[in-house]
């Protein structure tokens, strides 16, 4: 693919704008205040939510990490570019006592993300921008990939490769990630201040710092001071008959129903503190109003028992590895010097697809729409236009050790449709009126349900997605 000449889009000041995306791992929509938690405490993205535009539909293209790792970098649907599963997955079945697999599902079509993409970070370099990638990876073997090195990322650090870390020093036998680190040194305070020396640093050129954090993903482990901290506001909750909650049918696990969990809350208040000292970095440093800002998540909490300490998504149902609103609803705001109104929010559905062409658009560059064929540039939304917005899929066709089985689905409007190859089903919902999932329309709209089947199914023809076969 050939590259276009550049734009002559500039920042205030002349120069073309930095960016900074900041992505979080299993992020819930109710993972912070603004959006009616009350039991975490998240000041400081609660007061950027009111400074920056915040988007109430922001929807991870995956509700696992590696498949939305990779469609971020590329623009496209995990069921196009073939990263459908984590890395470097499983292909057996997860079910109740008892239960057998019905349909099978293999490992994804693709072990990581391929060298043919022209991926957001070479974008940026080729556009003349210094680039960095900082934190967990997880798109596929370093060796095999290159890792971002081989992407378009002229520097990194701390790359993790897959899951193999934890927040405190050695972080899970792996001190090379900081190699002047010590005993009590924490992972998101590290990483923290590797991204504030780069961005503050001297560049002859605008940067784009790709900053993946390994929080909120297991294990979980929180400050001792703020552990002790919310366990006492947790004590102080009324009992409940239960903090779970077991779907009869499409879930094989519980999920958590509340709130409550003082290791969860005490790492997210360390992850909060420290985007807050981020963007404070980027004002003490005169940079904040040339630098453009993502926050948002790859995928929904996770909310099931598997590997202790898990969130609440609720009202969305379920959570993590869940094609239900609460696996891949997370937040989203967005810091655009100049354009970006303090308090703006946005209803409309926007996804992580969409954050290709919205930077390319946003710091001048040329659009490559070949390559971010399923994304939608976010600059009319914000500019307070109408978005011109299709439908938007997910394909997740695994059994799932959090709960969940192989599914697919599609957005179109107020409307979500989701194919249970297990269950040989489909499942209607108007997630505007119904965001909880509970009214399942399909008995009586079978023509709105088929329709919306249709249009599904053929998308995952027309990309080459493998759809689940019975067994």
């Amino acid at each position: 693919m050939v590259f276009g000449g550049l734009s002559t889009a500039k920042a205030a000041d002349g120069k073309q704008p930095n960016v900074l995306f900041i992505l979080v791992d299993d992020f819930g929509w109710k993972d912070v205040g603004y959006n009616g938690s009350s039991f975490y405490e998240t000041p400081e993205m609660d007061k950027l939510s009111q400074q920056w535009m915040k988007f109430d539909n922001c929807y991870t293209p995956s509700p696992m990490c590696s498949p939305t790792r990779t469609s971020i970098l590329t623009g496209k649907n995990p069921a196009r570019h073939g990263v459908t599963q984590w890395l470097p997955g499983v292909d057996r079945a997860f079910g109740r006592q008892g239960e057998s697999a019905r349909v099978y599902c293999p490992k994804s079509q693709a072990e990581g993300i391929k060298d043919s993409e022209i991926t957001l970070g070479e974008a940026f370099q080729k556009g003349g921008y210094e680039t960095a990638f900082y934190g967990k990876w997880h798109m596929g073997k370093l060796d095999a990939t290159g890792g971002p090195a081989n992407h378009g990322y002229s520097s990194q650090g701390a790359v993790i490769e897959e899951n193999s870390c934890a927040m405190f020093y050695p972080f899970r036998n792996h001190p090379e990630y900081f190699p002047n680190g010590k005993d009590g040194d924490n992972f998101t305070d590290s990483i923290t201040d590797a991204a504030i020396e780069f961005v503050t640093r001297k560049h002859d050129k605008p940067f784009y710092l790709h900053l993946a954090h390994f929080a909120m993903h297991a294990p979980i482990g929180s400050k001792a001071d703020l552990r002790e901290h919310f366990q006492k506001k947790a004590d102080q909750l009324p009992a409940v008959e239960s903090d779970w909650v077991m779907d009869d049918h499409y879930a094989h696990k519980p999920y958590k129903r509340r709130q409550d969990d003082a290791e969860y809350a005490g790492e997210l208040a360390t992850l909060d503190h420290n985007i807050g000292r981020l963007i404070e970095s980027l004002k003490a440093a005169g940079l904040y109003e040339e630098t453009i800002v993502i926050l948002t998540g790859d995928n929904g909490g996770r909310s099931c028992e598997m590997q202790g300490h898990p969130t609440s998504n609720e009202p969305l149902r379920t959570g993590k590895t869940y094609v239900f609103e609460g696996g891949i609803k997370t937040p989203l705001l967005i810091h655009w010097p100049g354009k970006t109104k303090p308090g703006a929010r946005s209803d409309a559905v926007v996804t992580s697809t969409d954050f290709f062409p919205t930077l390319l658009e946003m710091t001048g560059l040329p659009l490559l729409p070949d390559q971010h064929a399923d994304g939608t540039s976010l600059v009319p939304l914000i500019e307070g236009n109408e978005l011109d917005r299709d439908a938007i899929y997910w394909h997740f066709p695994h059994y799932q050790g959090e709960g969940s089985y192989p599914a697919s689905a599609i957005r179109l409007g107020n409307y979500k449709l989701i194919h249970n190859y297990h269950h040989n089903d489909v499942l209607l919902y108007d997630v505007v009126q119904d965001p909880r999932e509970t009214a399942n329309l399909a008995p009586a709209m079978p023509e709105k349900a088929r329709d919306l089947d249709g249009r599904l199914m053929r998308y995952l023809s027309e990309v080459g997605a493998y759809v689940p076969q019975t067994k």
